[in-house]
């Protein structure tokens, strides 16, 4: 890691470079801040945007900027560094870009290296087999396998996810049309338990049904028996939720980090849920749980806390959501201290953007994320 980047390096052809920038500047400053902050030993303050400004065959260059240039906004307390607006850092790669090295992979590899640095839940490149014991709908859209999971599984992360490979035979001749796909999916981990006799873990994988596509295909094809293959771990950044009132957003893609939220919640504090389906059935998968200890002695949680949208095509979701909010908010002497969601990609960015302006909060106690485009 260095300051400035050397004046000889080559920036990656545009090509090659363009929608991991455009995706990363968008979706991803958590991590790029996290990068500073392992790399750089120095702190970013969450008024700060953190940016990727070039790329490099051997490294990213960032870019720090005070969305507001006022010193206050710079965080001078917990690192000797101090940040100042267009301050830019070159983090190295492990291994240089070229016909055999991806960027993404350098990429996943920084996020690797800094999260174990600063002792946070990484992402992990590990293949894991699982073994399909049935396959039933758990709500009217919502397809549940029940699968034997590694031993290594983690029994108690909501939203912990894997990557699986989806691809199903073809009719031959759909040869092209197989391999044109991206046939890879991530798919929430519901739920998972120990057997204390056989000390085995099983779970639940649930995916959403929604016309012919390949995860959904996929999914009810696997017959009982089949092994099934996961390529890549993902923890979700729910940490934050342990304290404060939150507020928690979700649709069918993110309904399963919901439910095993509210079934292992332990923040004093009862969350408000605003949970978004196109089929109005399908709020059965939240209505049918069983709540966390703490949850079932609120009084008429489901009822009160958990506010259901269904989705049509004319609706402005983000706006439906805020409304929603709103009402729920009226009156109550309700502060909202802690945020997370997970949507479509334009409805979470303009919603990321919204709820920011509307709550203030920072980038440690607001997450919104992409699920699916």
């Amino acid at each position: 890691m260095s300051e400035q980047p050397n004046a000889d390096k080559v920036p990656l052809p545009m090509a090659t470079k363009m929608k991991f920038m455009n995706h990363v500047n968008d979706e991803h400053q958590d991590e790029l801040a996290l990068f500073i902050e392992a790399f750089a030993e120095t702190k970013i303050c969450d008024d700060m945007r953190v940016s990727v400004a070039e790329v490099y065959s051997d490294g990213l260059l960032l870019e720090a900027t005070a969305q507001n240039i006022d010193t206050q906004h710079i965080d001078t307390q917990s690192s000797p560094k101090t940040v100042g607006a267009g301050s830019q850092f070159f983090i190295q790669f492990e291994t240089m870009i070229d016909e055999t090295v991806t960027l993404k992979s350098q990429y996943i590899k920084l996020l690797q290296v800094a999260s174990k640095k600063l002792g946070k839940p990484a992402i992990k490149q590990q293949d894991r087999q699982f073994n399909v014991i049935e396959g039933y709908y758990a709500s009217p859209n919502m397809f549940r396998l029940v699968v034997k999971a590694p031993i290594e599984t983690p029994l108690d992360h909501a939203g912990f996810a894997y990557l699986f490979d989806v691809k199903n035979d073809l009719p031959k001749g759909d040869e092209l049309k197989q391999s044109a796909e991206k046939l890879q999916r991530y798919y929430t981990l519901r739920k998972a338990w120990k057997d204390a006799a056989s000390h085995e873990v099983s779970g639940w994988v649930d995916a959403y049904i929604h016309g012919d596509t390949p995860g959904g295909n996929w999914a009810r094809a696997a017959q009982v028996g089949t092994q099934i293959k996961s390529v890549r771990d993902y923890p979700e950044k729910i940490a934050h939720l342990k304290s404060g009132q939150c507020l928690l957003i979700c649709d069918e893609t993110s309904l399963p980090t919901i439910a095993n939220l509210l079934e292992s919640w332990q923040n004093p504090i009862a969350p408000i849920v605003i949970a978004v389906t196109n089929d109005a059935e399908d709020i059965s998968y939240l209505r049918d749980l069983e709540l966390s200890q703490v949850l079932a002695q609120s009084d008429n949680f489901k009822q009160d806390n958990i506010l259901h949208i269904i989705n049509k095509p004319a609706l402005k979701l983000p706006d439906a959501i805020l409304a929603a909010v709103d009402m729920r908010l009226e009156g109550a002497f309700i502060d909202i201290e802690k945020i997370w969601g997970a949507l479509r990609s334009s409805d979470a960015k303009q919603l990321r953007y919204q709820l920011k302006a509307k709550f203030g909060l920072s980038r440690h106690d607001m997450i919104m994320k992409v699920y699916w485009r």
